[in-house]
């Protein structure tokens, strides 16, 4: 028999099984090769190197590792691919940091040494983040390790340019995009995140051209006034139809500007009169579209102000033009108001600068067909998206999608494949020249100066062509027919437009199928508060710190089992200290089962089938029910990616029912002298813990596998690993409604009987005596039909039936499964302390009561607390009244 130590260390299992699990290529994939036709097939979202994962990788790669071991275990061929992301913006500016602490910039270092470094740290980078990634357990395919900008990939991305330019699906040209001055690039609009900030809302007259009363705009932003070519209002507006037409002074410029009418005005806000600049806010310049008005663009890509601003702005950065700006307008006249305001402003969503919007020359994606595709593809089931609440926000965005500015003003990343002429380019309807490589020549004028575009493609163009690039795509393999389309796409709802979307619309164009059949979203991990985690608020939980802490069995554990669809997950250290508790008791159950088994497995393992039915008791006959029902469950929920309930249900049944009851009951057989007895709890032990232990595997795969190695002989198995074993046999023959019923009363009389020895603080050694009246007959034929159960777990002397019915003096109740049942005291506790003891007690819960009754009163309190902590507080409520209720009943008594 192998014996388990007496404590579960996780380290040295972890260590053992990761380099078995590794060095075995247990997770090896291959077309054609064993397993089912269609396999289970899923590639990482691959983390960007820029360092170490946080608890969200973790989260995201637990899930994924669930999904593969679990079909694994069920028989299916797996193919997980590993790989990471460049990251684009994200690693160029942690490069950047790395320069600024050394005084330099990238521009001091050159393009091409910059590359250079950016490669050096992403290969160091990719090194932690796998080798992390490995610590966790993740079952990848490690032979097929990819990364974004690795040479297959970047024939992926030429290939997909290459189609798009041919189709007449990409284009470059000019057009209002949003800039961030702090990175030096443009961002395409998913890029941009808005933020509520407190700023003020100023109100500023324009006068007529002739010096007269004109009209008042309201705006955030005064320093664009400077670049302003209109005032817009609404043609309905009354307020100023007999000024839709005339001219206005703009202050400060002395440049004339027309009053407009266009349907776009809201009329409500700030004066109902817009001003309108061009050139730096994308609205104005659908509006100066329509009304052929002039951009004048007075920001630049720096973010200060231009000679167009006026001498006396230009070179100021946006801040201090707004200072000056104001001071001049309020020392001219025209500063006729300033109110307190909040309102969004859009920030870069890797370095939160606030965005510029500024018209500029980039590179664009045509997307409406792109999208039709994809929308078709939801409309008629070949994907779906679980959580289902999630389709309509993403089939919303893809109905109104703009077209997609690919281009980045950066040196890290994929360089556009765009040659142009030093020759032709300037000469009007100049087309570029499209290829991976360097043309020998212009086919125009034969000129060899061939400067390549100085743009690199934003890092979602490669991200997008991931689930088939991988796979070798472009080129046409065994491989690819055999992967794709894979199977599901595991990711957090923040990217569900940034990354699924462009998936989804790349791999229908490229391959005319869906890349994914269903996307799996999950919430970010926040704090217990429900806070971001970051670390300049110092809540960050490291996941590798946690995983030496508690084991990494026990951090998988616990954010799966809060991982609900599409739901943020509040988190805190102390809810992996109950996922370690549960591994603890996973490992002492294990050990106990094993002690009680014989000192060699027989050959076949302990028989369970063969068993006959006389040979099972209640207990038996009822785990194997439950056994059977929490199989079914979890089978259940995994298929529609419930993950979390499928871990409590695992969880539940395990601890619950398996380890604090049948555990218990069977020692009644396996510590008495009848050999002969322990035939049915001994096969009943191995083989519920093993097929239990087997469905919890994906969840916790280290201490189960280990586990499994010491109990597999019991339940004649000898596969090398436990994927290899299969998934346990519902056992049909097993299902007993009769016998979840019956236990399910005794259950009961033994928690009231507990529940009554702790209020009593009756001594844990001491066996009481109990008296049993009323019920239906049936009810009192099963409490002493199986009256050893009850005496055992409730710790009691005797159990037998009340002679008249009546109330012994001195003693407490308790009513369960339709009995009475009393407990004579005298003798057993001390009366007299036992009434003071009571006494305090109850002045405590009445006082605790009241205060929960006054907070519930509080309507200030109903109107502003979260659901929640409202509920939280009425069930905390119900439970001192009602222990309250029983403690001046027993008082009573005494």
């Amino acid at each position: 028999m192998s014996m388990l130590e007496k404590t579960y260390d996780p380290q040295p299992v972890e260590k053992k099984w990761c380099a078995a699990w590794r060095s075995s290529r247990l997770f090896g994939s291959k077309a054609g090769g064993p397993g089912s036709d269609r396999p289970f097939v899923i590639v990482i979202p691959p983390p960007n190197v820029t360092g170490a994962l946080h608890l969200g990788h973790a989260l995201n790669n637990t899930l994924q590792d669930i999904l593969v071991r679990w079909h694994k275990l069920h028989g299916r061929a797996v193919c997980w691919v590993p790989g990471t992301d460049h990251g684009g913006i994200a690693t160029q500016n942690v490069m950047e940091r790395q320069l600024k602490a050394e005084g330099k910039t990238r521009h001091d270092v050159g393009r091409e040494p910059f590359v250079e470094m950016m490669r050096t740290w992403s290969s160091d980078c990719k090194k932690t983040i796998l080798g992390q990634l490995d610590r966790l357990g993740c079952g990848l395919d490690w032979d097929r390790e990819a990364f974004t900008m690795d040479p297959e990939r970047a024939k992926a991305v030429h290939a997909a340019f290459e189609h798009y330019w041919a189709k007449g699906l990409i284009y470059r040209g000019e057009r209002m995009v949003n800039w961030c001055v702090r990175c030096g690039t443009a961002l395409s609009d998913i890029e941009v995140e808005y933020e509520e900030r407190k700023g003020h809302l100023w109100h500023i007259h324009y006068p007529l051209k002739d010096g007269s009363e004109g009209l008042a705009v309201a705006t955030t932003r005064p320093e664009t006034m400077l670049g302003d070519t209109a005032v817009a209002v609404h043609p309905s507006d009354e307020r100023y139809k007999g000024l839709i037409g005339k001219t206005l002074s703009l202050p400060l410029t002395g440049r004339d500007i027309p009053v407009v009418a266009d349907d776009a005005v809201e009329s409500s806000f700030g004066t109902g009169a817009v001003k309108v600049t061009p050139a730096h806010d994308p609205n104005d310049f659908e509006i100066a579209g329509r009304h052929g008005l002039p951009l004048v663009k007075v920001i630049g890509p720096d973010g200060k102000m231009t000679p167009e601003a006026g001498s006396a702005y230009a070179g100021l950065s946006r801040e201090k033009a707004r200072d000056k700006v104001l001071e001049d307008l309020k020392a001219g006249g025209h500063l006729r108001k300033t109110d307190d305001h909040r309102h969004s402003v859009g920030v870069c969503y890797r370095c939160l600068s606030a965005v510029e919007p500024l018209v500029s020359k980039q590179w664009f994606v045509r997307m409406k067909d792109l999208a039709a595709q994809a929308l078709k593809a939801v409309q008629d089931g070949r994907f779906r998206i679980f959580p289902e609440s999630w389709t309509k926000p993403y089939t919303e965005w893809l109905s109104g999608i703009r077209d997609w500015c690919v281009s980045r003003q950066i040196w890290w990343g994929h360089r556009i494949p765009v040659w142009y002429c030093t020759t032709c380019r300037e000469q009007d309807g100049y087309t570029p020249l499209v290829g991976a490589d360097r043309p020998a020549a212009c086919p125009a004028c034969k000129g060899t100066a061939l400067d390549q575009d100085p743009d690199v493609l934003d890092t979602w163009f490669s991200s997008a062509l991931w689930p088939f690039s991988v796979f070798g795509w472009p080129d046409k393999s065994e491989d690819l027919a055999y992967h794709y389309p894979t199977t599901v796409l595991v990711t957090g709802y923040e990217i569900l437009y940034l990354w699924v979307a462009r998936m989804q619309m790349s791999g229908l164009e490229a391959l005319g199928q869906v890349p994914f059949e269903h996307a799996y979203i999950h919430g970010i991990v926040r704090d217990k508060k429900g806070k971001k985690m970051s670390k300049s608020l110092g809540n960050v939980i490291d996941p590798l710190v946690m995983m030496d802490k508690y084991g990494t069995d026990a951090l998988r554990f616990s954010l799966a089992v809060q991982a609900h669809p599409g739901k943020d997950i509040p988190f805190s250290e102390e809810s992996i200290t109950g996922s370690r508790n549960f591994a603890n008791k996973l490992w002492n159950s294990t050990r106990f089962v094993l002690m009680n088994l014989p000192e060699t497995a027989p050959e076949g393992g302990l028989p369970l089938k063969t068993l006959k039915p006389s040979a099972l008791d209640l207990c038996d006959r009822w785990i194997l029910a439950e056994y059977r029902q929490a199989l079914t469950r979890t089978r259940e929920l995994m298929k529609e990616y419930e993950v979390a309930a499928a871990a409590d249900v695992l969880y539940g049944f395990l601890w619950d029912r398996f380890c604090d009851w049948y555990v218990e009951l069977a020692k009644i057989r396996l510590q008495g002298a009848d050999e002969a007895a322990k035939a049915a709890p001994r096969a009943v032990l191995a083989h519920v813990l093993t097929g239990t232990l087997k469905m919890l595997h994906p969840f916790m795969p280290y201490i189960t596998e280990e586990l499994y190695g010491a109990l597999k002989p019991f339940v004649g198995e000898t596969a090398d690993f436990l994927l290899r074993s299969g998934a346990p046999e519902l056992g049909a023959e097993w299902e007993s409604e009769g016998a979840i019923r019956e236990m399910g009363r005794l259950i009961e009389v033994v928690k009231a009987l507990r529940t009554l020895r702790s209020e009593m603080c009756a001594p844990p050694g001491l066996r009481i005596s109990v008296l049993a009246s009323g019920g239906e007959s049936r009810d009192r034929d099963l409490l002493f039909k199986y009256g050893e159960y009850v005496r055992f777990l409730a710790r009691l002397s005797e159990l037998k039936p009340s002679a008249d019915g009546e109330r012994p003096q001195h003693s407490a109740t308790a009513v369960a499964s339709g009995l009475t049942f009393f407990v004579p005291l005298e003798g057993v506790i001390d009366l007299s302390k036992e009434r003071q003891r009571l006494e305090k007690e109850v002045g405590r819960l009445e006082v605790e009561a009241a205060r929960l009754a006054a907070k519930l009163a509080d309507a200030d309190f109903i109107s502003r607390a979260p659901r929640e902590q409202i509920e939280l507080s009425q069930g905390q409520h119900a439970d001192a009244a009602a222990r309250l209720a029983r403690l001046k009943d027993v008082l009573k008594t005494l």
